[in-house]
């Protein structure tokens, strides 16, 4: 409970306590911290992908800047020397202004990303960007084989996309989603999600298509791991994945020393507010560990 109380009076604390709060989920604001995260992830064994925090622009200029930020994070992931997977958000390349904008900034990204043998994956938003995300990933996929997107296990529609997708050898995150959807078009109850994920991820190793699996929740892991080893599928037709700060690593650790590989998403920028309100509100124990432990001794 107070944790909980923690998150919903973030709106009405000073922006430095959220940021001392947040850190635990960002990597930095600037390209040089989130690569040394990422130097210091793969020296425990784990695979990284990277993004530049923001999404939702309200101006071509903001979503070309996005864009051209982008293109420089490439030539930086390549010189670094980490993984060469970088994640990227539509609405933060204009798709929330119009589709050819969008799938414009992006083509730009995938196409120097392909140039230089840097695996692109196109996230999934809330549910008035899915169609024109997945048409995006289309467009491009036939032409640039390292790209991949995201389907949410909460939308009603996912397994019918999860189907056609898995039959063009296509590469999906599997996650469960987070943003607010009408009962219309997704799952409210736990349990429904939770199997529906476990459906998608069956489906995707079933059709021998590779597969993300991003999921923090204990259940959805052992479940996953049961699928993988009544279907007999090698280890490089599928990874787990987990964001950055959520406290599960010994868990992630030890999916790596059984031979599953297992990558984290790391995020950096100066848009850090509103994704640690998200992961926050995902997780409010994290937001009363923090306050505790900042506190302890003083």
């Amino acid at each position: 409970m107070f944790n909980k109380l923690i998150v919903l009076l973030m709106p009405l604390a000073p922006r430095f306590i959220v940021k001392m709060i947040s850190k635990r989920y960002i990597a930095g604001e600037d390209t040089a911290a989130a690569i040394a995260t990422c130097q210091a992830l793969k020296q425990q064994g784990f695979l990284t992908t990277i993004d530049i925090l923001g999404e939702s622009v309200t101006e071509e200029a903001q979503a070309n800047a996005a864009r051209d930020s982008y293109l420089e994070l490439v030539s930086d992931v390549v010189a670094s020397g980490i993984e060469k997977n970088i994640s990227l958000k539509p609405t933060a390349l204009g798709l929330g202004l119009s589709a050819e904008l969008g799938y414009s900034n992006i083509y730009r990204i995938v196409q120097k990303a392909h140039e230089s043998d840097v695996f692109i994956r196109i996230d999934m938003e809330d549910s008035p960007y899915t169609d024109n995300t997945l048409e995006i990933y289309r467009r491009l996929k036939t032409e640039h084989p390292l790209l991949g997107t995201v389907i949410q296990a909460y939308m009603h529609r996912s397994l019918n996309d999860v189907k056609s997708i898995a039959s063009e050898d296509g590469n999906l995150r599997i996650c469960k989603g987070i943003y607010k959807e009408s009962p219309e078009i997704a799952y409210q109850d736990f349990d429904k999600v939770r199997k529906n994920f476990l459906d998608l991820i069956r489906e995707m190793l079933t059709s021998g298509a590779y597969v993300g699996i991003a999921t923090h929740d204990p259940f959805l892991i052992d479940e996953s791991l049961k699928i993988i080893a009544d279907l007999s599928i090698p280890n490089d037709k599928y990874e787990f994945q987990a964001l950055l700060g959520v406290p599960i690593v010994r868990r992630l650790k030890e999916l790596i020393a059984d031979g599953h590989r297992v990558r984290i998403y790391v995020p950096f920028g100066s848009e850090w507010y509103a994704y640690s309100s998200r992961r926050l509100k995902e997780n409010p124990d994290v937001a009363g560990y923090i306050l505790k432990n900042l506190f302890k001794g003083n």
